[in-house]
């Protein structure tokens, strides 16, 4: 796929779709440890991998959308994904929480609010929208918010 902004909306549902699945799975938790031994671990490492794919997929966002909202921290989110898949076993469980629990929730506002944004002022299309609305891929997301319902 072309990073065009034209582009954009299939990589930004996949975050949301990721993040909102991140969210599920930690929703239990209370504690970093908690969340690290919860069913096996299987929901943690689940986590982690919604984490890595949320950094790839930055890489496939349009530099206009990037740039016109340089407040999100790409790169740090890009960061992120390259540490969990090449330090796997260094990683800080605290920290993973942490941020599961105290940014995440932000980030996926940001997300949805960015999306419906950019999907009123036409740049991106309602029609590919509603084919996405669908798919059993994007079955977490909530599509009101993106409406403006």
């Amino acid at each position: 796929m072309l990073r065009h902004k034209d582009n954009d909306l299939l990589p930004l549902l996949s975050m949301i779709e990721s993040l909102e699945k991140v969210m599920l799975y930690s929703k239990d938790a209370d504690s970093a440890e908690s969340f690290f031994e919860y069913n096996e671990q299987i929901n943690f490492n689940a986590t982690l991998t919604l984490l890595m794919h949320i950094g790839e997929t930055v890489g496939k966002l349009s530099d206009d959308l990037l740039d016109d909202n340089a407040a999100i921290p790409w790169g740090k989110i890009r960061n992120l994904r390259h540490r969990i898949a090449h330090d796997y076993v260094a990683l800080d469980v605290v920290i993973i929480f942490d941020t599961v629990k105290n940014n995440l929730p932000d980030f996926l506002n940001t997300l949805y609010a960015l999306t419906a944004t950019r999907l009123q002022t036409g740049i991106l299309s309602f029609e590919e929208l509603n084919l996405a609305v669908g798919s059993r891929y994007y079955r977490h997301i909530d599509f009101n918010r993106l409406q403006g319902v």
